[in-house]
């Protein structure tokens, strides 16, 4: 059987799983030769709560792809995100090894070296190492210290850590497939990869992805990782709201997308929209401004939560490109003016749009398929995935006549 080099990612949020195949071309963009979305249910704020309905629904986005393309998926990265991924710093330092000629690459891999050996509190892992600075004898920061002349060579790391329970349900789920979990990323990290632009990875930014019951933040300043966070609220919190108008639960996401509006006072202020109930005596009528607040309400909660992390970070006042938004929750009509109102930043609504080719572009055209497409850059960056042939079905020879079923036999005569 003939083995193909695909990468594999596994996006698991709370409300879906997403599957993403490819891989870059010759021309270094990202191709996705398929994609497939489930819903799926089982999971509370990012964390696997029924792994058996988690498998079921991730089982059938993977067997989707799988004959789409022919092949069987034995490997994958996956992203992973919640309250219980999070950022620390740490800081250390070594003693420049020859500073008559100045920090040299040893150094630097020496102070590499020290920060490998941090360990992880016992109930967590470390999903990442970002270096933030580099400080030659407590002076001024440089961006690249080979070079410069000193004594002592300091460095602020920004460690991405994740408690070891939930990194273990989300292995345990895809190994109950026969998918071995290659690594797995911050989702905040690898949505960054699929929508932001570089000048406003250089410039300073905030990523938001509003996903169903999390928001991610991630915070970038100088091209550098600066923070990460994770607010446990999502878009399910308005669809809570929302069936407190007495609306059915299957209508509700389709009304708040259709007519609802992040900001009251841009909804219509007199027109009504018929809502079907259980039966059709309850049925009823609901002002769109009614509605548009109450969405307000709750997206406004979001958006406070979103800038007091952004405010955590210490770079609320040098994030010049603002905020980009992006995830299902972005989907929301008026969120862009909600949030530049609440923040007082620039807003900007993305998708999938850097290094992409034109096929992958058409794919992962909406916000909610952020997150599986910077998996996929992700690790495809790293390395393919080892996937097999599906062996085909043997075709019946040219010459020989499809066997028709046999007619049943006539009823013996009776005696």
């Amino acid at each position: 059987m003939e083995k193909k080099s695909y990468a594999v990612a596994i996006d698991l949020g709370s409300s879906k799983a997403a599957v993403a195949v490819g891989g870059y071309d010759e021309a270094g963009l990202l191709d996705i030769a398929a994609l497939s979305e489930r819903p799926v249910e089982g999971m509370r704020a990012g964390r696997i709560e029924n792994i058996e309905l988690v498998s079921r629904a991730v089982k059938e986005a993977v067997t989707e792809v799988e004959d789409e393309l022919g092949i069987r998926i034995t490997e994958a990265y996956a992203g992973i995100s919640g309250e219980f991924v999070r950022c620390a710093r740490h800081t250390d330092h070594v003693y420049v090894y020859d500073p008559q000629n100045g920090v040299c690459r040893r150094d630097v891999e020496a102070l590499f070296d020290r920060m490998r050996n941090v360990q992880a509190p016992d109930d967590e892992t470390i999903m990442e190492r970002v270096p933030q600075n580099y400080v030659v004898d407590d002076c001024q920061e440089v961006k690249n210290p080979v070079g410069s002349f000193g004594k002592k060579l300091s460095s602020t790391f920004n460690f991405i850590l994740c408690q070891q329970v939930p990194m273990q349900r989300l292995d345990m789920a895809l190994r109950r497939l026969g998918i071995r979990m290659m690594a797995a990323f911050p989702d905040a990290i690898a949505t960054s990869d699929a929508v932001l632009l570089p000048d406003e990875r250089e410039e300073g930014v905030a990523l938001v992805d509003l996903g169903a019951e999390t928001t991610d933040v991630a915070v970038y300043y100088r091209n550098v990782l600066r923070y990460v966070a994770t607010i446990p609220m999502g878009a399910s919190a308005i669809n809570n709201d929302i069936r407190s108008l007495s609306v059915p639960e299957k209508y509700v996401e389709n009304l708040k997308c259709r007519y609802g509006s992040a900001v009251a006072r841009l909804a219509p202020e007199n027109k009504l929209i018929r809502v079907s109930g259980r039966t059709a005596k309850d049925a009823k009528d609901i002002l769109l401004r009614n509605l548009a607040t109450v969405i307000e309400a709750r997206m406004t909660d979001i958006a406070e939560f979103v800038l007091e992390e952004i405010r955590d970070s210490g770079y609320a006042t040098k994030l010049t490109c603002g905020i980009v938004l992006t995830g299902g929750g972005s989907r929301l009509k008026d969120v862009e003016v909600l949030f530049r109102e609440v923040t007082g930043l620039d807003v900007r609504l993305a998708t999938p749009e850097t290094g992409l080719t034109e096929e992958a572009l058409l794919r992962a055209s909406t916000p909610a398929a952020a997150t599986v497409t910077g998996l996929l850059m992700k690790g495809a960056q790293l390395a393919p995935c080892v996937v097999a042939e599906k062996p085909s079905m043997p075709a019946a020879p040219a010459d020989e006549p499809a066997r028709r079923p046999a007619a049943p036999a006539a009823p013996a005569a009776a005696a």
